[in-house]
């Protein structure tokens, strides 16, 4: 099963030299898995995890940042203060308490070390208040407006910076994505609730 996901946004782009000295600072903490761009967590204290974890590959993949939509860009630079030059695609095989935490915490680290915000991939992901069943909301919408304030609620109550950027869906709906800074994400991580967006 799939775990969660999310990208941390830099503002240079990686060059073969940076992802040189990228995989070189992963490898302090991870094993490269055999199977590509996946890494194993070997050593979770040095990304402040607690020990013992049970986590399985993390895909972590650099690439420059491409936005095809052009209304959404320009809301990303005016709230970042910055064009993205990369983003590090971060996304765990396994959907574990752990592997939710091990994306969490990697973010953060790889936010501190190279300037960069994290696109959560959506909303701050709260459960649904009492009372709004998730799969209704999300096929019918029903219920969906309180989901998404209580989203707004919590992610007021975390210290650190948070932008909201709008896009369009495929239906033409206009749908909103969190992206925000290492502190922010790590004052969700500990929040009673926390997750990562899946």
């Amino acid at each position: 099963m799939a775990g969660p996901t999310a990208a941390v946004l830099t503002p240079d782009p990686f060059t073969a030299g940076n992802l040189n000295e990228f995989h070189g600072w992963l490898a302090e903490s991870l094993t490269p898995d055999t199977a590509g761009n996946s890494w194993l967590l070997r050593e979770p204290r040095r990304l402040g995890m607690e020990s013992p974890v049970q986590t399985g590959p993390m895909l972590i993949e650099p690439i420059a940042y491409e936005d095809e939509d052009a209304e959404e860009a320009a809301c990303m630079e005016r709230a970042l203060g910055f064009p993205p030059g990369s983003e590090v695609v971060l996304a765990a095989a396994v959907n574990g308490k752990d592997d939710h935490r091990f994306l969490a915490h990697l973010a953060v680290a790889i936010a501190r070390r190279y300037g960069g915000l994290i696109d959560l991939g959506g909303r701050l992901p709260v459960p649904p208040p009492r009372g709004v069943p998730a799969l209704a909301a999300l096929e019918s919408g029903v219920g969906l407006q309180e989901w998404q304030d209580l989203s707004r609620a919590t992610i007021a109550t975390l210290a650190g910076r948070r932008h909201e950027i709008p896009y369009r869906t495929a239906g033409g709906e206009v749908a909103m994505f969190h992206v925000v800074d290492a502190d922010l994400l790590t004052s969700w991580l500990r929040h009673p609730l926390f997750r990562m967006v899946k």
